[in-house]
């Protein structure tokens, strides 16, 4: 089980770094959409964070300090939160963006009195600030999909993995510390779960930049 789970992890890792370079590759060479400039930001500014963390737990490996790189994954959130926000910014019309400023100010807002208040929190799982990035999130792709009900949908196995993904994902984070208090195996499946889902999100987006932005290449 935990070579399969280890190479879960390898997969997704190798997807985002292709999705990346697939997205950077096809904005680049003449797709300077708006909406797709934040996507490419989003997955490498995602990628970056995933390979700091890497980074990060060998370093601490070799020195023997102390693992920890909690604080890694507030950086993975918001960058999240931000982007994708940006993103569905694009898809949407007048009145749906009035909703999306109002809610990213109301997010930062909440945010911002948090640390303010509970520093310490910068060195933990902060759940409210996972509830509160990714919950929006998947209210933005829920309106895209209503959206397409009138006029064809733009990026709909993005906006499907956004869906499906991130409000998966947002339960089993909001759950993860109590399952492990509660049984420990059924946390680490869980989280196997996730990493499951994590990969077919990737998957996801790797189908929409070939039915979307391959004709760019050729």
């Amino acid at each position: 089980m935990k070579e399969f789970d280890d190479a879960i992890q390898q997969l997704g890792k190798i997807l985002l770094f292709i999705n990346a370079t697939l997205y950077t590759y096809s904005y680049l060479k003449g797709k300077k959409s708006k909406e797709i400039k934040y996507f490419t930001i989003y997955l490498t500014l995602i990628f970056c964070v995933l390979i700091g963390s890497n980074l990060l737990i060998q370093v601490q490996r070799k020195y023997n300090f102390e693992l920890n790189n909690l604080y890694l994954s507030h950086f993975y959130f918001i960058f999240q939160f931000i982007f994708l926000s940006l993103f569905y910014r694009q898809l949407f019309n007048k009145n749906q963006k009035k909703y999306l400023n109002v809610i990213s100010v109301l997010v930062f807002l909440v945010l911002i009195i948090q640390y303010t208040v509970k520093a310490n929190l910068f060195s933990k799982f902060n759940l409210l600030e996972i509830l509160i990035t990714s919950f929006p999130l998947v209210l933005y792709s829920i309106f895209h999909l209503y959206n397409s009900l009138s006029k064809p949908g733009k990026f709909m196995y993005i906006n499907a993995g956004v869906l499906i993904y991130i409000a998966t994902s947002t339960l089993i984070f909001i759950l993860g510390d109590y399952l492990s208090v509660i049984d420990r195996e059924i946390a680490s499946d869980a989280w196997f779960l996730n990493r499951v889902f994590y990969v077919g999100y990737l998957i996801l987006i790797l189908i929409e930049w070939k039915k979307s932005l391959w004709k760019m290449k050729n």
